[in-house]
């Protein structure tokens, strides 16, 4: 058995031979499991090694970090005696009192006879098993059961060393931050406040910029901007809703990275430093005078605000151009077209169009639809507004790539091309199979998703050489949570030499040149799926009502029977549905739970919402509702 698991791992990419023969070794002293040895030894982490496991036995898995953080109730624990626990190496960790189905995770889910044993002796009528690392079973033994508060403490040491590492691993660190939303008190006794002045969000963000990553920052920024802006009802999650919009609309016109950071940082800051009654647009500043001259005095304000905070200077430039209209016409200096950066072009468009379907106090004197704001603007584009930015507003605002991110539980393909045409015939031949596609311009683009655990399939034009495509796959398989990911070259070198290296390194596979679109994207998607039927994970998918409206969402998750967890959050306001195969079974939302909770959840009139497809509930369940019925329900 451990022969064969090792050499399926070694198949993966995600260990070498000479790693599986260490690990041997060690399972001979420790009589522990092959996995849990290459654990122990480090040659692997637990979370690739997991979504492998999960993805042979045909289940799911539960990480040591769920199981440090998981809160389960005695009637729980009382259904397994401790002693029989820990000799098998299993933990109760959920109980459906209706239908009597213990979900447990356990070393070896494939183990049906113990699976059987555990039923018996619980008077279950089914046990569903998760599967988990040895080492982090019986520390979750010790805390749950035992109550030892130590227990993860050197598991959870290792994990923090290995994310203070990887906030140094480069210049392109991706991801969204997990770091602890935790308050700024104005009175310094620690109690968390709902109101933050912008002279403490710049002494917060003082004492943080430089000390942590790229996206901690930007994390830290969410969490202290969404708290400024608390007290304004109309503009509560403004700024974050810009800046989301914001960085989709910089990554699907092909920014590099640390443009898509710059422009997600000025997003955050935009309002900030300027009168809480004004708020200034493209389309204002072009039909007023007065407020021209005004946001003209306040065009640098963000900037001052900032100043010891040391910004990188492409934030800057993007806070500094707010104002510039496309042709020219805008403040501070008239800057004109492709002279204004794209952050500025993009942000400008942002937050017209939110100030087009949010105000009712906008020029118009109402809240515009949509399709009225996206004409409205269109009818500016080229004079206001860069039309190439319209234009994708006009594609991310249908709600169409949204709800495909949903139905395909996060996953993507990356295309980066440097010919424009291959990337946009490849593009539109894979959305026609299905795929949610992003497009990048250069490598560092490829790196960005792979560090932030984006990707699903990379696809890579030939065009950039032979030697950074080489150093790219290198990459790609050093690291464990990305050594499976199929990489496939666009084009396919005449030198032999030149092949044979990129086979070396890891291309998965070539697709000839001169493209035909279709045939490539089939044989994109059959890696795509490839990757899936072995363990590839989902994602979480981030966006709000306004986007994809919560009817369209229920319909989605009911009609894919999807599991996982939705949370969804409207400022103080915030609740979670879990679902498993399109049924809800559990539900919480302020002080309601159950049923009663799920339309008050569903029915917020402005709200942001999370997907997570690898989410696993540890509470009881306390409903069960389809996702079809509650989405008709939300129609009538």
């Amino acid at each position: 058995m451990a022969k064969r698991l090792g050499e399926k791992l070694i198949e993966a990419g995600l260990v070498s031979a000479e790693a599986v023969e260490q690990a041997l070794s060690h399972q001979k002293i420790t009589s522990h499991r092959l996995g849990d040895c290459l654990v122990e030894l480090g040659l692997i982490q637990e979370g690739p090694l997991l979504r492998f496991l999960a993805a042979e036995f045909k289940t799911r898995f539960v990480s040591a970090e769920k199981l440090a953080q998981a809160k389960i109730s005695a009637d729980v624990l009382e259904k397994v005696p401790v002693r029989m626990a820990e000799k098998q190496d299993f933990l109760p960790i959920a109980f459906d009192a209706e239908r009597r189905i213990l979900s447990i995770v356990m070393a070896e889910p494939q183990n049906e006879a113990l699976v059987k044993e555990i039923a018996i002796v619980t008077d279950m009528t089914e046990v569903f098993a998760y599967v988990g690392v040895r080492s982090a079973i019986q520390a979750a033994i010790k805390k749950h059961y035992y109550g030892d508060p130590t227990a993860f403490a050197s598991m959870q040491s290792g994990a923090s060393m290995q994310q203070d590492a990887r906030k140094l691993a480069g210049a392109y660190e991706g991801g969204e931050s997990r770091i602890e939303r935790t308050g700024i008190s104005s009175s310094g006794s620690g109690k968390t406040s709902s109101r933050v002045n912008p002279t403490q969000l710049r002494e917060a963000l003082g004492a943080v910029r430089g000390q942590v990553g790229e996206n901690d920052f930007v994390e830290t920024l969410n969490i202290l901007v969404g708290l400024l802006e608390m007290p304004r009802k109309e503009f509560r999650g403004h700024s974050a809703q810009i800046a989301r919009q914001s960085q989709l609309i910089a990554r699907r016109i092909g920014l590099q990275p640390r443009e898509v950071s710059h422009t997600s940082v000025a997003a955050y800051l935009h309002d900030l430093g300027k009168k809480p009654d004004k708020h200034f647009t493209l389309p204002l500043l072009a039909a007023s005078p007065e407020a021209r001259a005004e946001a003209k005095r306040y065009a640098r304000a963000p900037i001052k605000l900032f100043e010891t905070v040391h910004l990188p200077g492409g934030v800057n430039a993007v806070l500094a151009q707010l104002y510039e209209a496309y042709d020219g016409s805008g403040v501070p200096h008239g800057a004109k077209g492709e002279d204004i950066s794209a952050g500025a072009r993009i942000i400008a468009a942002v937050d017209a169009f939110f100030e087009l379907t949010r105000n009712p106090f906008n020029l118009h004197g109402r809240v515009m639809t949509k399709a009225e704001a996206i004409a409205s603007m269109r009818e500016q584009a080229g004079t206001l507004f860069d039309p190439v930015v319209v234009d994708t507003l006009d594609v991310l605002q249908s709600g169409d790539i949204l709800k495909q991110r949903v139905e395909q539980d996060g996953r993507q393909v990356f295309v980066a091309d440097p010919d424009e045409a291959v990337r946009t015939d490849l593009m539109d031949s894979l959305a026609k199979d299905g795929l949610v596609v992003q497009s990048v311009i250069k490598l560092d683009g490829l790196i960005d998703a792979v560090l932030a655990n984006e990707a699903d399939t990379l696809v890579v034009g030939l065009g950039y050489g032979v030697g950074d495509i080489v150093a790219l796959v290198q990459f790609v398989r050093a690291r464990p949570e990305s050594a499976a990911l199929p990489v496939l070259l666009l084009g396919d070198p005449t030198d032999p030499a030149s092949r044979e290296r990129l086979v070396q390194a890891g291309v998965t596979g070539f697709i000839p040149l001169p493209l035909v679109p279709d045939e490539a994207a089939q044989t994109i998607r059959t890696a795509y799926l490839d990757r899936l039927e072995h363990g590839g994970l989902g994602h979480v998918v981030r966006g709000s009502f306004d986007e994809l409206a919560s009817l369209e969402l229920a319909k989605v998750l009911g009609a894919a029977r999807k599991s996982g967890r939705l949370t969804v959050r409207n400022g103080p306001q915030e609740g979670y549905l879990q679902f498993e195969r399109g049924c809800i079974i559990f539900a919480l939302f302020a002080d309601k739970k159950g049923e009663s909770a799920i339309q008050p959840l569903l029915t917020l009139p402005q709200a942001d919402f999370s997907f997570d497809p690898e989410a696993l509930l540890t509470d009881n369940p306390n409903v069960e509702k389809d996702f079809d019925i509650v989405a008709r329900q939300l129609a009538g």
